[in-house]
């Protein structure tokens, strides 16, 4: 738990954990409201109960914000203040390392995994892109690759750099425009927190996993308009030579 800047990619986090409002104890002028995230079962109807009992007053009473409109309405500069979440990555990452072990047996049988194809660095790795806890990442190449340990130092601050966040329909628009038809991802494709490469067809790109495998939680490929019809946020890693 704590206090984050307002941006747009926390937005998206929120809504897609249920939230839809964010309330504040600072008035609608305050240039630096901290703002705390809220469920309601109808947002017309909690906006029009608080103005029917008076409770929003402009320049005078607290200031509120819902979710979606400020993703439609609102540019990234114009999002002030800090949001209070409760969203612990850190607690997901250790849950989907053990859910992951239980599938492919690293935990136990580590010695069966190669740097190529280990699921819990691509887990780690993916953990700390969406994060920005690089050290973590490095730890574990450190100990278990360290032959690899230069080469990720720099792919890991490469992709950082580059790496982009986009809503649905944002990313709707760039797969067209860079026609881009299928994508592979790291952890499992259904996952929300998949960092999503792109795959060209008609190349001599190894394919770790087939498209009909199901069952694999780690490199699967997917067509980009069945995967648009999944959620509503997209980690895209654009490096590729024709962008």
């Amino acid at each position: 738990m704590k206090f984050v800047p307002l941006s747009r990619i926390i937005l998206l986090e929120l809504k897609r954990n249920g939230y839809n409002i964010l309330t504040s104890k600072n008035t609608v002028d305050d240039e630096n409201p901290t703002w705390y995230p809220l469920t309601v079962p109808d947002v017309d109807d909690y906006l029009l109960h608080l103005d029917c009992s008076g409770s929003i007053v402009p320049l005078e009473e607290q200031a509120l914000l819902v979710i979606d409109d400020a993703l439609v309405n609102i540019d990234e500069g114009q999002l002030l203040g800090e949001v209070f979440i409760e969203i612990d990555h850190l607690e997901e990452l250790e849950y989907k390392i053990q859910f992951y072990g239980k599938q492919y047996k690293f935990i136990s049988n580590p010695e069966y995994y190669v740097f190529s194809f280990d699921p819990k660095r691509v887990l780690i790795r993916n953990y700390v892109l969406r994060t920005g806890n690089h050290l973590l990442y490095l730890a574990y190449i450190g100990v278990n690759y360290p032959t690899h340990i230069i080469d990720e130092m720099r792919d890991l601050e490469d992709l950082t750099r580059s790496l982009i966040c986009l809503d649905q329909e944002q990313a709707r628009e760039w797969f067209n425009k860079h026609d881009v038809t299928m994508v592979q991802s790291d952890i499992s494709i259904y996952d929300k927190d998949a960092i999503l490469t792109i795959f060209l067809l008609g190349t001599d790109q190894q394919i770790t996993i087939p498209l009909e495998e199901k069952d694999e939680l780690v490199y699967n490929l997917m067509d980009t308009e069945e995967l648009l019809q999944l959620r509503d946020l997209f980690w895209i890693d654009p490096r590729t030579e024709f962008l």
